[in-house]
């Protein structure tokens, strides 16, 4: 029995409904880019929150894609021409999306380590500068004390 019209047909539906989630993630992932410049962490908290459930269904997809990518070159061989040329442009819509995401977190994944590591320094220069004050305020030595030459 010959199922490749309704396997196309659910390929087809299943590279459709991926698509649509990849581009429901690059709008966030630009979005996302806008929230970690301008250090707006609970917005960014929440787009997070938001890509997680898209993440989650591209997984939940993934699995209902697995039995046609397990018998992918006897469906591809069988498919209309038509068919083929439909779903290599979903395929490559997919895929293009997919790297533009990547490289978008890849540049955000920069960006925040680079925000953590100035507050460490910030941090670190903030405790030195009371470990300064601190040291000082113990040695006795008081504003009052300090005498110029001309004073003395």
């Amino acid at each position: 029995m010959n199922q490749a019209p309704d396997d196309t047909a659910a390929i087809i539906e299943l590279l459709e409904h991926q698509r649509t989630l990849y581009r429901r993630l690059r709008v966030l992932a630009d979005r996302q880019r806008s929230l970690v410049v301008s250090e707006d962490h609970q917005p960014l908290m929440d787009l997070l929150a938001e890509r997680q459930r898209l993440v989650d269904g591209l997984v939940s997809l993934t699995a209902k894609m697995a039995p046609y990518r397990e018998r992918w070159t006897q469906l591809y061989q069988v498919m209309d021409e038509s068919s083929r040329r439909i779903i290599t442009r979903l395929l490559e819509e997919v895929n293009s999306a997919l790297a533009t995401i990547l490289k978008s977190d890849s540049h955000d994944t920069a960006t925040l380590k680079a925000q953590r590591d100035q507050t460490s320094h910030q941090i670190t220069n903030l405790n030195s500068g009371k470990q300064v004050g601190t040291a000082y305020a113990s040695s006795g030595v008081s504003a009052r004390a300090v005498y110029s030459d001309a004073e003395a």
